[in-house]
């Protein structure tokens, strides 16, 4: 029989189970992406009411106040839930990942040539052979926009949700599952751009340009930081897609900008088909542990235990 002081601990172990904290350990993705996805839609939300939920007019503050609340929900979920689960060790890792530079030159070839080169490839020979409407506009000042977008954000997404989802799942199904995620954190910010010109076409134009291309991309994302273990690449990689994107746009009419994205998705997913054809459940945990590594002198112990571990469930999952 239980005694009182008994019951009185499982009712503290039961309180202390359903406490924010603990749940968040227990599950730190879904508290992520709850408050990555709070951050940005909430703010997006309040913006919209304020303006009246007036989709026709867009006024330059509201595209920048929009801009921040984009930037800030990865990055700020990120970093506090870093700081709030893994404490100072956590944040030290993040910031190993932002330092970690000295990689081969192909992994920033990956990273920053991948979406120029298949976006030219695409567009030029349009430009030529179809109309010219489809040549590269080459809008250089908008390089910036992408830098931004990507130091902000990669915080949150390689920074802290990439390494979770790599403990229990292989790179090709973590990226496909980040990839969905990312994809759909867009939705908001392109209803409000776009439904009001498209109408009924915008669910099209969302499939094409984020969902399918934003996935492919986030998987060869995943890919390159299994390899590297560096958020600073995941960070230039990113900034390379969003910011050539708005440097080659062309002034295409919506059908011909739907076709081109829709090439470059094919061109995507050709590239991740081959990445996963040559990759090996072994050989991505080689690759998980030695881009997990520290290169600080010093570190706890617990990066290399993380790096074994996950590395270890990687080829236990594939098994």
């Amino acid at each position: 029989m239980k005694t009182p002081s008994s019951y009185s601990r499982d009712i503290e172990r039961r309180d202390a189970a359903t406490t924010p904290a603990s749940l968040l350990r227990r599950h730190p993705l879904a508290g992520y992406f709850a408050m990555c996805f709070g951050i940005s839609w909430g703010g997006i939300l309040l913006i919209l009411t304020a303006t009246g939920f007036n989709l026709a007019a867009l006024q330059p503050l509201e595209t920048g106040l929009i801009f921040a609340m984009m930037l800030l929900g990865p990055s700020a979920s990120g970093l506090t839930l870093t700081a709030v689960l893994d404490g100072r060790a956590g944040l030290h890792r993040l910031g190993s990942g932002l330092t970690r530079w000295t990689l081969g030159a192909r992994w920033y070839a990956v990273a920053l040539l991948t979406t120029p080169l298949f976006l030219l490839a695409i567009l030029w020979p349009l430009g030529v052979v179809v109309a010219p409407a489809f040549a590269p506009r080459f809008h250089w000042p908008l390089l910036g926009v992408g830098l931004v977008a990507g130091g902000f954000e990669e915080l949150g997404w390689t920074g802290f949700a990439t390494p979770r989802l790599l403990a229990r799942q292989r790179a090709g199904t973590a990226g496909l599952l980040l990839g969905l995620v990312w994809a759909f954190w867009h939705l908001l910010v392109d209803f409000r751009y776009n439904f009001e010109a498209m109408g009924v076409v915008w669910p099209l134009e969302f499939a094409v340009v984020y969902i399918a291309t934003l996935t492919p991309y986030r998987m060869l994302m995943t890919w390159v930081y299994v390899n590297t273990g560096s958020v600073l690449l995941a960070i230039l990689m990113h900034a390379s897609y969003t910011g050539w994107l708005l440097v080659l746009f062309s002034a295409t009419s919506l059908t011909q900008s739907l076709s081109w994205q829709a090439a470059f998705a094919i061109m995507l997913w050709l590239a991740v088909a081959l990445v996963l054809r040559r990759s090996s459940p072994d050989v991505e945990a080689h690759g998980l542990a030695r881009g997990m590594r520290s290169d600080v002198p010093g570190e706890d112990e617990g990066l290399a235990c993380s790096a074994r571990c996950s590395a270890h469930l990687l080829c236990q999952h594939s098994s």
